[in-house]
């Protein structure tokens, strides 16, 4: 029986541990995604216009998706609920939407949370990927989460 001394033992686990992440990680991947991007937030009149870039790389266009919003003020208050009409994503295309809040003040806005989907609608769509596959990030100084 060979003799293994600790510290070879806890590299052999890390350089395991580390393999099995990476085959996740690849994985996720590999997976269909549909990505939002809060781009920008700009200030027009008395209205905030929130910009997102959606790129659909799901496999299959939707044809129509609504996300229910929730956004919350710099405090972490809640500030209103708001129903954003993307429209159509077809499939491998990106799209650019905005939406005018009125009354409110862009710096107003501290955190944007999409709460789920009133209307995710395809041909080939269960109904349940636009949040299943919705992949969130920020370019602004604004936060999305899901």
């Amino acid at each position: 029986m060979a003799i293994v001394s600790p510290k070879l033992a806890i590299l052999t686990l890390c350089v395991g541990l580390s393999v099995a992440a990476t085959a996740v990680h690849s994985e996720d991947h590999s997976q269909p995604k549909l990505s939002i991007d809060l781009n920008a937030l700009e200030q027009v009149d008395q209205a905030c216009r929130l910009v997102f870039v959606a790129t659909n790389a799901t496999g299959t266009s939707i044809d129509e998706m609504a996300l229910e919003t929730v956004l919350f003020d710099a405090a972490g208050t809640v500030n209103r609920f708001a129903l954003f009409d993307f429209q159509a994503l077809p499939d491998g295309k990106t799209r650019v939407r905005q939406f005018d809040l009125p009354d409110t003040r862009c710096g107003d806005i501290g955190r944007v949370l999409i709460n789920g989907a009133a209307s995710c609608k395809g041909q080939a769509l269960k109904g349940t990927e636009c949040i299943e596959r919705l992949e969130l990030k920020s370019s602004s100084k604004t936060e999305i989460v899901g």
